[in-house]
C-alpha cells in the first residue's frame, strides 16, 4: 500500500492494523508525556508564575516541559536560581519599549534573529502546546505556533493586558488573566489566579539567620519589595517611614529586598540583597509595602500578608493601578498612592490599625490546575489539545 505524505512534508506511518493493535498505539499514545513549551522573560513577574506552572505540570501531570527565556542578565540569574537552563532567544526588550534610534534598530535586528532561533526551539522541543507568560519574549514562539498551528494559551499577570496578550486575543489563543479583569482583550477570558511559589514559612530566628540579620525577632516588620527590577522612589519613602516610626519610639523594623543605598540609614533598618527564595524574607513580615505588580501582590495573599499596594504611575497603560484596586477588592490590603494619598507611614499605621491578617482569606490552591485545565480536561479528548483553539 503507498505511503502517504504527513501534515509535516514526511511520510506518515498509516496502516491497516487489527483493533486490539489500534487500542495498545493509542494507549501508548495517551500515556506519552506531552511535551509543553513555556515562554517567560523579562522580569520575576513573568519568570516565576511560569516556573511555578512547569514545575507543576512536570510533577502533577507528567509534562514534559522546555523554556524559553530572553537574553537580559536578569533573566539567566532567576532561571539559574531554579536550575532551569532554558532556550535563549537573542532578546532583550520590545523595540517600542525604548526611544533611542540606536536602541530601537538593536532590538528590532534582535527581534529578526530571534525568529530564526524559535524555528530551531520549535524544531528541537516540538511542543504539542505552548503556554506564553506575557512579555516580549512572546512575541516571537505566538507568531510561530500560528504558522505552524501548534495551540497557545497566554496567560496575563496583569488586570490589564499587555500588547502581546491582546495581540494573541485577536489571533485566537486562549486567554487565562491572573485577576478577576483583563481589559484590552476581545473575547472572553479565563480567570485562574497568577501560579505562586508554594509558602514555605520557617520560624522567624530562622529566618533572621537565613537572611543574615544580627538583630531580635520582636517588633512588627515591613518588608519592602519593588520588584525585580527595583524601586528608588518607593524605597525612599518607605526611608521616610522607618525614620519617622523611629523618631516616635514605635517599635517597627523595616525589611528592604535589594541592595542598601549609600548614606547613613535609620536603626530599624535592614536590607536583605536581591533574593529568590522569599519563604525568610516573607516568614518576617507582618505587612508589606511593595509595587503592584501581580505576580509579588499574589503572593502576598498567598503567604496571609496585608500589603500596602504602591502602584508604580510609570506602568504601562496604568496596568499597576488597576492591578492594586483590584488587590484591595479581593481583601489584600489598601492602595497607596505616591502622587497624594498621605503618607506611607499613615499607609502602613491604617493596615496595623484594621489588623487584616486574621481576616485576610488565603486563595485555594487551583491555579495551576485551572490553567493546565484549558488544554487538557482529558488529555484533549484523547489527543491533549481538543480544548484550545489551533491559531
Amino acid at each position: 500500500m503507498p505511503r502517504s505524505k504527513g501534515c509535516h512534508g514526511g511520510e506518515s506511518r498509516f496502516r491497516p492494523v487489527a483493533t486490539g493493535e489500534w487500542e495498545m498505539e493509542k494507549e501508548a499514545s495517551r500515556e506519552r508525556p506531552m511535551r509543553v513549551l513555556i515562554a517567560a522573560g523579562g522580569t520575576g513577574g513573568h519568570i516565576f508564575p511560569a516556573t511555578v506552572f512547569g514545575r507543576w505540570i512536570e510533577a502533577h501531570r507528567g509534562a514534559s516541559v522546555s523554556y524559553l527565556s530572553g537574553a537580559r542578565p536578569l533573566e539567566e540569574e532567576i532561571y539559574k536560581a531554579q536550575g532551569i537552563a532554558p532556550h535563549k532567544l537573542s532578546l532583550e526588550g520590545s523595540p517600542l519599549g525604548v526611544r533611542s534610534p540606536v536602541r530601537i534598530l538593536r532590538r528590532f535586528l534582535g527581534l529578526l534573529k530571534s525568529m530564526g532561533e524559535t524555528v530551531r526551539c520549535l524544531a528541537r522541543t516540538r511542543p504539542e502546546v505552548c503556554f506564553l507568560f506575557g512579555g516580549y519574549v512572546s512575541f516571537p514562539p505566538l507568531l510561530l505556533c500560528k504558522v505552524k498551528k501548534i495551540p497557545v494559551v497566554i496567560h496575563e499577570q496583569n488586570a490589564v493586558a499587555g500588547r502581546v496578550t491582546r495581540l494573541a486575543s485577536r489571533m485566537g489563543a486562549s486567554v487565562a488573566s491572573g485577576w478577576s479583569e483583563c481589559l484590552g482583550v476581545r473575547k472572553p477570558f479565563s480567570h485562574v489566579g497568577i501560579p505562586v511559589r508554594p509558602p514555605g514559612r520557617v520560624p522567624r530566628l530562622d529566618a533572621l539567620h537565613s537572611l543574615g540579620l544580627n538583630c531580635t525577632a520582636e517588633g512588627t516588620w515591613v518588608g519592602v519589595i519593588g520588584g525585580s527590577l527595583g524601586s528608588r522612589s518607593l524605597v525612599e519613602k518607605a526611608l521616610l517611614a522607618a525614620a519617622s516610626f523611629e523618631k516616635r519610639g514605635i517599635d517597627v523594623k523595616f525589611l528592604f529586598l535589594g541592595e542598601q543605598p549609600d548614606g547613613p540609614l535609620p536603626q530599624n533598618v535592614h536590607f536583605v540583597g536581591r533574593r529568590w527564595d522569599m519563604n525568610p524574607f516573607y516568614s518576617l513580615c507582618d505587612v508589606l509595602a511593595c509595587r503592584a505588580g501581580g505576580s509579588t501582590l499574589a503572593e502576598a495573599m498567598a503567604w496571609g500578608i496585608p500589603a500596602v499596594a504602591v502602584p508604580w504611575e510609570g506602568a504601562a497603560e496604568g496596568h499597576q493601578e488597576r492591578n492594586a484596586r483590584c488587590f484591595a477588592e479581593s481583601g489584600g490590603g489598601i492602595v497607596w498612592r505616591e502622587s497624594g494619598d498621605g503618607s506611607l507611614e499613615d499607609a502602613i499605621e491604617r493596615l496595623f490599625s484594621e489588623g487584616r491578617r486574621s481576616s485576610l482569606k488565603k486563595p485555594k490552591d487551583c491555579v495551576c490546575p485551572l490553567l493546565w485545565s484549558l488544554i487538557h480536561p482529558q488529555r484533549g479528548a484523547e489527543s491533549g489539545l481538543g480544548q484550545i483553539p489551533l491559531i
